[in-house]
């Protein structure tokens, strides 16, 4: 059996839209049938669609329905020892190669509806044009002809759906700092200090200092960093300046004050990254940033504005880090303020994710829209899969569209999901 172009969630896709004409439903053996109920598409275990109806010559049968590319798939997927498959009054498949009885003992095999030759040659053209495709965007020699209207009613979906999965990342941090948004929102923010590379390390940092230690030290701010220096185990080496001298001593004292174990510094990456953006000087900003802002969480929540959200989140460096990257490596003096787009990416992944996850835990509509609004007025990210969805005539304005674009790349396009995408449906009925 040579393996099919052809993926079960196509035969899907044909059997909720409808596709299939009627005329062609006759059973494998010859017999009559009707579609009296489509039945109710089931996305959990169990048959494909339940509840269906049909008629095959003059009996009327209830029950589900399963489909497979090749009919041999029942006994490859074991469904003939599954109660969950007793009920399956009709086997759809792409090609019969084989007749299927329910169960070992069963006389008599199930009704089988063979697609092959059947469906219309303008589905499966565009069908096979989309999972065929070498392109980094399977549909992008059709997508300029789908209405941009459908594709923007498609990008709302997209993001809740982003910023769903971001919230449920949140909610374990939320659980694990005891159910405490202020925690939360201070370990999320310590993830996104890290960027891409070090996001996991300044996590750690996070999870080991808690909140609580911080806010009895909130007035002294050299006492801040060496908290923090000290717990990313970065107060280990023996360098002679009077800053790392003075805050390892510091350090040397809150460690025993507080019993605190440092994380392990060899997970802090350097290596190929800007210099305004080694861990280093993004722990002096996020030193800044706690030393400044106090019930951080408690002020986004009351903030009127994402500009409001914006202006708490703006933090500078002690004046040892102006000219210095690293300890004691002196550079030429530079103010290091967060950035607009560093604060842009604090906005779409830690602040707006903890929001909505508020809203959601509290069934409170408004900070559901409120996180939704912080994506809205957050300038789109620029990066190599936005600028694929601009070159097929995509464009990103806000971080509303970027998220939208990102997940349906990475949750839709990567996997070849055509046929769960919106695009992709509106693509098969393209003449």
């Amino acid at each position: 059996m040579t393996a099919s172009p052809i993926k079960e969630d196509f035969l899907h896709y044909l059997w909720r839209a409808k596709k299939i004409p009627p005329h062609h439903y006759v059973t494998t053996d010859g017999r009559s049938l009707e579609i009296l109920d489509f039945g109710i598409y089931n996305t959990d275990a169990g048959p494909d669609f339940f509840n269906a109806k049909i008629k095959v010559d003059n009996t009327i049968w209830a029950g589900n329905i399963e489909m497979h590319v090749f009919s041999s798939d029942w006994k490859k997927h074991k469904h003939q020892h599954d109660k969950a498959y007793e009920n399956v009054i009709l086997h759809v498949v792409y090609e019969n190669d084989h007749p299927i009885r329910q169960s070992e003992n069963e006389p008599t095999p199930i009704p089988t509806l063979e697609l092959k030759g059947k469906i219309p040659r303008i589905y499966l053209e565009n069908y096979l044009t989309l999972v065929q495709s070498t392109l980094d965007i399977p549909c992008s020699t059709l997508i300029r002809a789908v209405d941009k209207d459908k594709i923007a009613l498609w990008k709302y979906t997209l993001t809740v759906d982003r910023i769903h999965q971001k919230a449920t990342a949140a909610e374990e941090i939320y659980r694990s700092a005891g159910n405490d948004w202020e925690e939360t929102l201070y370990i999320m923010l310590a993830r996104y200090f890290g960027s891409k590379v070090n996001t996991e390390p300044f996590e750690r940092l996070a999870r080991s200092l808690p909140l609580s230690i911080i806010n009895k030290n909130k007035d002294k701010k050299e006492t801040l960093e060496a908290l923090l220096y000290g717990q990313a185990g970065m107060l280990m080496a023996h360098y002679q300046d009077e800053y790392f001298t003075s805050l390892k001593k510091e350090y040397i004292y809150q460690q025993k004050k507080y019993n605190l174990t440092p994380t392990d510094p060899v997970a802090w990456k350097f290596s190929r990254l800007r210099p305004m953006n080694f861990p280093t000087v993004r722990i002096a900003q996020f030193a800044g940033l706690l030393y400044r802002v106090t019930f951080l969480f408690s002020q986004v929540k009351e903030a009127e504005t994402p500009a409001e959200i914006r202006k708490m989140l703006v933090s500078g460096v002690s004046e040892y880090w102006i000219d210095h990257y690293r300890f004691e490596v002196p550079a030429v003096p530079v103010l290091k303020n967060t950035g607009q787009d560093f604060i842009d990416s604090l906005m779409i992944n830690a602040i707006s994710p903890v929001l909505y996850l508020y809203g959601k835990m509290n069934d409170d509509e408004r900070y559901i829209q409120k996180a939704i609004s912080i994506l809205e007025h957050t300038a789109g990210e620029q990066n190599q899969i936005t600028e694929l969805w601009k070159s097929v005539g995509i464009p990103t304005g806000s971080a509303f569209d970027s998220q939208a674009l990102i997940h349906l790349k990475n949750q839709y396009c990567n996997e070849f999901r055509c046929m769960a995408c919106k695009i992709g449906n509106e693509i098969m009925n393209l003449k």
